[in-house]
């Protein structure tokens, strides 16, 4: 009896502390926002066609790798967005 006792306590408390908090990141440039919803982005030293560039997993379309490319004298700003329950 005591170990089902025990049993019925520990499956509620297993299943509370097994979420982790996450964020979604958006990046917005000079020209306006260019990214909302992706999970990373990657800013890999290499350039695209002479311009730096931004990889990220798309969050549009599973699997795919979306680029994002710096245009000359632009600024861009990656910042967390929402958080994802």
């Amino acid at each position: 009896m005591r170990r089902l006792a025990c049993l019925i306590l520990i499956v509620p408390l297993v299943a509370c502390g097994g979420r982790k908090e996450a964020s979604t990141i958006s990046v917005t440039c000079s020209d306006g926002v260019r990214l909302v919803g992706a999970v990373s982005v990657d800013v890999p030293g290499d350039l695209a066609d002479g311009r730096p560039a931004m990889k990220f997993p798309d969050p549009a379309n599973a699997g795919k790798t979306g680029t994002i490319t710096v245009q000359p004298h632009q600024h861009c700003t990656i910042a967390p967005t929402a958080k994802i329950d």
